[in-house]
């Protein structure tokens, strides 16, 4: 083959033009495979060093000069792009490092775990919307709740592309970004936390409650309690998936599996940033091995409750369909893909909820002493009826304030345009097709505009009827502006992509909360400074708290008992 004739600088200017139309190519796809990757990057600047080889005598030379102008040209390209004023999302303000790579976002908040108060921050510096990516944006605006998590809102993101292998022909529910499927999905557990479903549910989360207020009673000294609320979460959450299976209240984590749920989330936030790399490093086996690990964990507990089936109507009977009451029942691996949802989903943020609420309770003594004489008031009874808990209106003040300063998913989910929609209009914002939008719920939940008075304060009594909140509060509420915008309070997220469990979440907070109140009083270890708990607090997507020293003083023998063999 007679290769082309080119000047040395024809040759360069070939180089150059190679690699732009190459970025075109990526910018087109957006692909990541392998196989492209290698030919996009490797083979092609390949070729073109034998064409620049006329040039030197040395193909070592003829490589380095090729394989750098080529990079290099492809990178440029890129970046300035990427801040040219022909982006797609040029007009919005951001930091100038996060529009040219998520790897600046992605290596900022996994090393430090303060995702959300970056996003504050941003908000803050920027005005309402900013953007934090080359192709992402975060909007602080209660207006664009609805049309943006909402029943006909965006579909998920990118963002699960980075956390779950590509290779995995079915993935977990979480991460199912196309529509019909995620709804299809989706019954199943619409049906597992039904009202006749949660009905079947509340013998085994009032034994599991029962039995952690036993283990803390025999406890001595300071108790660290995001130890035990976590312990009690992951408990009930193998009950209700997996017919039972986990005694950490009993045991501890002998088998440290807390550990493994929670130590693959920082690699996990940083992946989901740059999910294309993630797509790319989770094909190799060594890689977020915790992480794997605890997936690989729940797939075979899944495997176990499919072959043993279980004594009572968990979860899984419902995702199973062992009522055959589905006309298009789900696939075995489709269930078995979703163990590990059922634990992290319903543990983690659950345990987080609760912990949360006792922190604030113990900052804020007048708070706990009101919730205190409202559950003073219960009969034996009546504290184990989730009717009567559901409308006791300080405690579901307390957890809708706690859940409104803390949301369990402290930064929101992200959203995404559909394929071939060609963007949304969202109130004034036009949100592309390739980009991503994320409403962070610890910035929008403590707006002013949205919550007021005190909107980073804990005050339950805001979630009042106004005749009791003044009679409590008259200092706060007497003569001041009130607003309480519940569309900007979504601490289980909207529309059909909401949280599935969020009623099961609140019948586990509400019976632990109130079994605490009535059993405990609580206090911070001494020399405990509060502040600690929010220097402890990491958002990796999978909110990561410290340890809470707590003294625990009982108040009186509790009369009820379960029977701890149903």
């Amino acid at each position: 083959m007679v290769l082309p004739q080119l000047s040395y600088w024809d040759s360069i200017g070939a180089i150059v033009a190679a690699a732009l139309v190459v970025h075109l190519i990526f910018k087109r796809t957006e692909t990541h495979e392998p196989a492209y990757v290698l030919l996009l990057l490797l083979v092609v600047p390949s070729a073109l060093t034998l064409l620049f080889l006329q040039h030197t005598s040395s193909i070592f030379y003829a490589a380095f000069t090729v394989f750098g102008v080529y990079w290099t040209s492809v990178s440029s390209s890129i970046l300035l792009y990427r801040v040219s004023p022909w982006h797609p999302l040029a007009k919005y303000p951001g930091p100038l490092l996060c529009k040219l790579s998520k790897f600046y976002l992605a290596f900022k908040v996994a090393r430090g775990g303060k995702q959300h108060i970056y996003y504050k921050s941003l908000h803050e510096k920027y005005g309402d919307i900013v953007r934090v990516g080359p192709n992402e944006l975060i909007i602080c605006d209660v207006n664009a709740v609805n049309p943006i998590l909402g029943p006909t809102g965006l579909p998920k993101g990118p963002f699960w592309e980075g956390r779950v292998p590509e290779q995995e022909a079915v993935k977990p529910l979480i991460a199912i970004r196309d529509k019909q499927e995620h709804n299809r999905r989706r019954r199943p557990w619409t049906r597992a936390f039904s009202t006749p479903a949660l009905k079947g549910y509340e013998i085994m989360v009032s034994k599991r409650s029962f039995q952690l207020m036993d283990a803390l009673g025999a406890q001595k000294g300071i108790v660290n309690l995001t130890q035990w609320v976590s312990f009690f979460a992951y408990d009930i959450m193998n009950d209700l998936a997996f017919g039972g299976g986990s005694e950490m209240i009993k045991e501890g984590d002998a088998d440290g599996l807390w550990h493994l749920l929670e130590a693959g989330q920082r690699n996990a936030l940083f992946m989901s940033h740059v999910p294309w790399l993630g797509a790319l490093f989770l094909r190799f086996p060594s890689f977020a091995h915790d992480l794997k690990a605890f997936r690989t964990h729940a797939k075979k507990r899944a495997m176990v409750r499919k072959n043993q089936g279980s004594p009572h109507k968990d979860i899984f009977h419902h995702l199973m369909d062992e009522d055959g009451v589905a006309s298009q029942p789900p696939s075995v691996i489709e269930v078995i893909s979703d163990g590990g949802l059922a634990i992290i989903a319903g543990s983690d943020t659950t345990s987080t909820a609760i912990i949360n609420l006792f922190y604030f309770l113990m900052c804020h003594p007048t708070s706990y002493k009101r919730l205190q004489a409202e559950i003073d008031e219960l009969s034996d009874n009546d504290i184990m009826d989730f009717a009567k808990l559901a409308h006791l209106p300080y405690l579901n003040g307390c957890l809708n304030e706690s859940l409104r300063l803390l949301p369990p998913v402290l930064s929101g989910s992200q959203r995404a345009p559909e394929r071939g929609s060609g963007g949304k209009m969202i109130g004034p914002y036009f949100i592309p097709e390739g980009s991503a939008v994320v409403i962070p719920s610890y910035s929008l939940q403590r707006d002013p505009r949205c919550f007021s008075p005190l909107p980073g304060g804990f005050l339950p009594e805001r979630w009042l009827p106004e005749d009791k909140r003044s009679a409590l509060e008259p200092k706060v509420f007497d003569g001041q502006e009130f607003v309480l915008n519940l569309t900007a309070f979504a601490p289980f997220s909207l529309g059909v992509a909401n949280c599935a469990g969020k009623n099961l979440a609140w019948m586990e907070m509400r019976m632990v909360v109130s079994l605490m109140v009535q059993n405990f009083e609580m206090k911070f270890a001494k020399g405990y400074n509060p502040q600690q708990w929010y220097n402890d607090l990491t958002d990796y997507f999978v909110t990561m708290k410290g340890e809470l020293p707590t003294i625990l003083t009982p108040r009186k023998p509790s009369n009820q008992s379960v029977n701890l063999a149903v």
